[in-house]
């Protein structure tokens, strides 16, 4: 029994799904209306009416009942002619004051019942229906006291006033009811249109995107042809924004970029009283005609330079009108979204750097091993390369002590000699090398004659070269100019090279050359040796690298000789370099200025420090 009266009391209070507003009220009224004649025909045996008029108020709810069912019967086949609610405005009207008759007049307390129908009138259609339906009231009241005969009284006056009051306040309430809904719709369409204008805000974390994304919010919410977003007026290469953005919503209509960014400035530099609110609108109107709105970015106690937004919209169309805390809210959301894209910007930017510089660390620490590595094995060649010929001085000078044979004594004092001159050798590279990249390394600068030079190189390894059994030719080429510079070090460089060619080279020819190219002196030492292969080519003349396995199948020496003659000839102005093929010889050729230029070079200060030359 429980859950049939619920579901009947549903059925009669919850209207179809598919009603509109309208309709689904006048449903809700037809349940009211149940409910009335349910409590009038409980309470009329409690109005002391007689036996005839009791009667036909029970005929009259009956009436109603059929009226009221036949409503809900027929309003989801008829929506429209029930959606207004006037028929059944003017239904309840004729029955109440058919009740109100049969109930003993509008001096009985039947009367009331106008009082309900006039202000449930006046909440639904306002004063004008309201007042018709008092006057309709009121007229059948006279009515009542001409037919009757009844004299007008105190009473009449004051329930046709407190009829017409009650109708009055009933509008009122409709109206500031409707006055209040239609503001909380207008709040709901900005609070719409802003989540709708900003939600590309938070669509990136990319600068350009966003402010693009603001441009275009700006154009959107405020119904805008133009939007500009401009730099602040103190600025510097490190702001986010350093040129003006433009977004125009109709890319065919002519609207003056210029002057809306113009405005944008002028508004910046204290042209026009600004703004002391944030997101509080500065109006302008430009030459053009339109009008423009102007938004200094910026958030709460917060002193940040952040750029200025400006709308225009075209002469002639109205700029809509958005309540100040919805401004508000936009201005925060484009101010929070442009901060927090440059600070994106910048942390990405710094990470970048960070990276960078990780990555230069990491090259530097691979570098700092390579020469630990580097150093590593130079001590353990120069140890070995030192090594040996102490050893041999040393057993040669015990033997040279227990042998009285003055030829064998010969013997040995030639390879104590030998080896101390390679000993000597190597210490004096080990020496040069210091002294290079300490700086003190002392130059003796002349002219020389560039053909002595040569041939004094010539008369020292021919014969050590004959001994090999290997050919050697000195080829110059025309009248060689004189050089300017240390004579002695650049003979080291020739040396180093002659002796590099004697050691690579097993069988076959060494060759000397020299020759003018402008004004320069290109001198080379070619030979038939073993060549270096195109990978070890540049390696070759840094310190410590000698091509071959350490200690195994590696040429005698520190590998410190052509980086010693790369240093040289780069402190006289000059250069050096090989061309070489593996299995097919080698040619190391150096450059020298002649010696005008390389005095007016000398003269205006080394030509390379031997830090870059290395």
């Amino acid at each position: 029994m429980k859950d049939l009266f619920r579901d009947v009391a549903r059925y009669l209070w919850d209207p179809p799904e598919d009603f509109p507003r309208e309709l689904k009220l006048e449903w809700r009224l037809v349940a009211i209306r149940w409910a009335s004649f349910i409590f009038i025909a409980l309470g009329l045996p409690l109005a002391n009416l007689n036996a005839d008029r009791q009667y036909a108020i029970y005929v009259l709810l009956a009436v109603a009942a059929v009226y009221n069912g036949a409503l809900q019967r027929l309003m989801p086949r008829k929506p429209d002619i029930f959606a207004k609610g006037y028929l059944t405005t003017l239904g309840d009207s004729l029955l109440t004051i058919s009740m109100v008759f049969f109930g003993g007049g509008f001096e009985s307390s039947f009367y009331y019942l106008l009082y309900s129908v006039t202000i449930a009138g006046a909440m639904r259609y306002g004063y004008g229906p309201a007042g018709a339906m008092v006057v309709l009231y009121v007229f059948f009241d006279v009515l009542e006291h001409v037919v009757v005969g009844v004299p007008f009284s105190l009473a009449f006056v004051f329930r046709s006033g407190f009829l017409f009051f009650s109708g009055i306040l009933a509008s009122y309430l409709r109206e500031q009811a409707q006055r209040a809904e239609s503001a909380l719709q207008d709040r709901l369409r900005q609070a719409s249109l802003l989540n709708e204008a900003t939600a590309m805000l938070g669509a990136s974390l990319e600068f350009e995107k966003v402010v693009a994304a603001a441009a275009a919010a700006a154009s959107y919410l405020f119904g805008g042809a133009c939007a500009v977003l401009t730099p602040p007026l103190r600025r510097s290469a490190g702001d986010p924004l350093l040129s003006p953005v433009v977004h125009c919503a109709d890319p065919n209509g002519v609207i003056d970029h210029d002057q809306l960014i113009a405005a944008c400035h002028e508004s910046l530099a204290g042209e026009h009283s600004t703004p002391q609110t944030p997101g509080e609108a500065l109006r302008l109107n430009l030459p053009s005609g339109a009008t423009a709105l102007v938004f200094p970015l910026a958030l709460r106690d917060r002193e940040v330079a952040l750029p200025v937004l400006g709308v225009v919209a075209p002469s002639g169309r109205h700029v809509p009108e958005i309540n100040q805390d919805i401004v508000e809210s936009f201005v925060e959301r484009v101010t929070l979204s442009i901060e927090n894209a440059a600070l994106y910007r910048t942390l990405a930017s710094r990470s970048t750097d960070l990276q960078r510089a990780y990555a230069d660390l990491a090259i530097a620490h691979q570098d700092l091993l390579s020469v630990d590595e580097m150093k590593t094995n130079f001590l353990a060649n120069v140890s070995h390369e030192l090594r040996t010929p102490l050893t041999s001085i040393r057993s040669f000078s015990e033997m040279l002590l227990t042998y009285d044979d003055q030829d064998v004594q010969r013997e040995f004092l030639e390879v104590i000699n030998s080896e101390s001159e390679r000993l000597t050798r190597l210490v004096n590279d080990v020496l040069d090398i210091a002294k290079i990249e300490s700086g003190q390394m002392q130059w003796n600068l002349e002219r020389f004659e560039t053909g002595n030079l040569l041939e004094e190189c010539a008369r020292a390894y021919r014969p050590l070269l004959e001994q090999r059994e290997l050919g050697f030719e000195v080829q110059r080429t025309g009248d060689l100019p004189e050089l300017y510079g240390d004579r002695d070090r650049i003979q080291q460089v020739i040396s180093n090279l002659l002796n590099n060619a004697m050691k690579f080279t097993r069988e076959g020819t060494i060759t000397l050359g020299a020759e003018r190219t402008g004004d320069e002196v290109l001198i080379s030492v070619t030979d038939t040796g073993i060549g270096v292969a195109e990978e070890d080519q540049e390696r070759i003349f840094e310190k410590f690298q000698q091509v071959g396995a350490m200690l195994t199948d590696k040429p005698d020496g520190t590998g410190l000789g052509l980086a010693i003659c790369r240093d040289f000839v780069a402190h006289h102005g000059g250069r050096l370099w090989i061309e070489s093929e593996l299995g097919r010889g080698s040619t190391f050729l150096f450059t020298l200025p002649i010696s005008e230029v390389a005095e007016q070079i000398f003269d205006q200060g080394e030509p390379l420090p031997l830090e870059q030359a290395a």
